[in-house]
């Protein structure tokens, strides 16, 4: 081993305590936990379940709304929204203040369903506050806060770098 990369392994972070990777194990655990229960429950896949779940809250939504809020690409969201129109748990009309937009609203059936998940959802944030104190979840909920806040500029910066590059080569 060279003596340059055993220097750079002695000051790496382990992978296991890097924050994206714990950050991503706990995310995929709940989302597959949602997966298995809705798919059991409700017949629904994942991003069937974020849309239903979403636009319970929401009188209506545009795809791309839809799209951001659930985390899926368009395409994906699109490709969803198909399926849950064909159960008739959503319907997508004309927006009345833009008749140019088509927004998505969730059907009697639809708030059904959204409202038979809502014990599910109750109970796993039930009982991932219960693992920690009332201190613990003040000073987690303030450092989620800041890390996501500044995660969201990190993004910013590394976007805007790409669209530097692009218009330096134009």
């Amino acid at each position: 081993m060279t003596k340059s990369f055993a220097s750079r392994t002695a000051q790496s972070v382990p992978f296991e305590r890097r924050f994206g990777y714990r950050f991503n194990r706990i995310a995929n655990a709940l989302a597959q936990q949602a997966l298995l229960h809705a798919r059991r429950e409700f017949g629904l896949n994942l991003a069937e379940y974020r849309i239903v779940s979403i636009l319970s809250l929401a009188d209506a939504l545009s795809i791309r709304e839809i799209a951001e809020h659930s985390q899926l690409d368009k395409a994906h969201a699109t490709r969803a929204l198909t399926d849950l129109i064909a159960r008739g748990l959503v319907t997508r009309v004309v927006d009345p203040q833009d008749r140019r937009l088509r927004v998505v609203r969730l059907t009697a059936a639809g708030h059904a369903v959204a409202n038979a998940t809502m014990p599910f959802t109750l109970q796993r944030q039930a009982r991932l506050k219960e693992c920690l104190t009332a201190a613990d979840l003040r000073v987690f909920d303030r450092a989620l806060s800041l890390m996501t806040a500044e995660a969201e500029r990190m993004l910013a910066e590394e976007m805007n770098k790409g669209s530097q590059r692009r218009s330096a080569r134009g």
